[in-house]
């Protein structure tokens, strides 16, 4: 008896499902985005220029030091990464994402939050003409863990990347191109 409890209790970790991935988790039963990127010589002023200039974002705010805005029709390039398309599901090949961006600056750094992601695109068995929220296609249980067909490297962990790409600063702060 002692040594089928053992076994359930060792085996359990095993079975767990995911609330993280990468920069993604779960946060108030929804998916969102959250990393810290490094960067010294960023101020609020220069991050909101750049922000305004950048295509894929919009209704850029600045209020007390936090920017707000909007990111939309991001596209995920799958072929940057070096993932080949036929290792690459349909909604990263065909989707655009989009979701409410929050930028707080602080002591070197300034992290960005992605919150209600949305998508739309091709997923396989559908095809989403206007933007949904991920969380309904890439969570289960009443959006409390990760689905595990999405805890992949070539699904959440390439639009982590690209995400983490697209906002990372480089290293000439008043080019557009971050």
């Amino acid at each position: 008896m002692r040594l089928i409890i053992f076994l359930m209790v060792v085996s359990l970790p095993g079975l767990a499902q995911p609330s993280t991935y990468g920069d993604f988790r779960i946060f108030e039963n929804r998916i969102i985005y959250q990393h810290v990127f490094d960067c010294s010589y960023m101020t609020v002023e220069q991050l909101d220029s750049v922000l305004r200039a950048t295509p894929s974002v919009k209704d850029v705010q600045l209020n007390e030091g936090t920017l707000t805005a909007t990111l939309s029709d991001f596209v995920v390039d799958y072929k940057k990464f070096k993932f080949p398309q036929m290792g690459t599901p349909h909604i990263i090949q065909t989707g655009r994402f989009g979701g409410k961006l929050t930028i707080q600056v602080r002591d070197g750094r300034y992290r960005i939050t992605l919150d209600d992601i949305t998508m739309k695109g091709n997923i396989g068995y559908k095809n989403i003409t206007a933007p949904e929220p991920m969380t309904a296609y890439a969570t289960i249980k009443s959006a409390t863990l990760l689905a595990q067909d999405w805890c992949r490297p070539n699904m959440l962990g390439l639009l982590n990347q690209a995400i983490n790409d697209h906002f990372t600063c480089k290293s000439d702060p008043t080019t557009s191109d971050w």
